[in-house]
């Protein structure tokens, strides 16, 4: 499997080749800094390759990361993560399933990392029921607040979207053309 780095690479080739103006606008990556200040925000460490992934470039805007929307920045993320903070761990009648905690309906170590448009996240999940289950990627639903697992981590997820994103035929240009709009995506996945 590719470094985040390299992944990064076929997904910059491939929306320089279906979207150039969306290629051209990618924000530059995060600094130092940055990705300091919004570890200490959220009061968590974030896996390498997230803060790879962010080194590159603070987001991946315009583009529908296969059913979701498009990866936030670590500003939005940032924000995202606190507002959802005083909803943390309300009680759940859940049992636990060894997988993604389901005895509370959100927890801090859930890092919401994109944005699906109608409450519902993508996280990467640093607060699983065990331990080797850290960084892995959840899907949080606000109906039940229940979540459903997605990929065991960012760079595995990020590989499956840039193999997808690399098919053609499979991405679109958004009927409307480049008038990109918050979180309405500008490369869409066909369905």
């Amino acid at each position: 499997m590719d470094t985040v780095q390299r992944i990064w690479e076929r997904i910059e080739s491939t929306l320089e080749r279906l979207a150039p103006a969306v290629a051209a606008a990618l924000p530059a990556g995060a600094s130092e800094a940055q990705l300091a200040a919004a570890q200490q925000q959220l009061g968590v460490e974030l896996p390498a390759e997230v803060l790879e992934f962010y080194r590159r470039h603070d987001g991946l805007p315009g583009v529908q990361v296969g059913y979701s929307g498009p990866v936030r920045s670590l500003a939005e993320l940032v924000r995202d993560a606190l507002d959802r903070a005083d909803y943390a761990d309300d009680p759940m009648d859940e049992e636990e399933d060894g997988e993604i905690r389901r005895d509370i309906s959100w927890s801090t170590g859930w890092i919401p990392i994109i944005q699906q448009g109608n409450g519902d996240v993508v996280c990467v999940d640093l607060d699983p029921p065990v331990p080797e289950r850290r960084g892995q990627i959840i899907d949080w639903t606000h109906e039940g607040s229940t979540a459903d697992y997605l990929a065991p981590s960012w760079r595995e997820f990020l590989d499956d979207f840039a193999a997808e994103l690399a098919e053609d035929g499979r991405y679109e240009l958004f009927p409307q053309g480049f008038h990109w709009n918050g979180n309405r995506p500008l490369l869409m996945r066909r369905e």
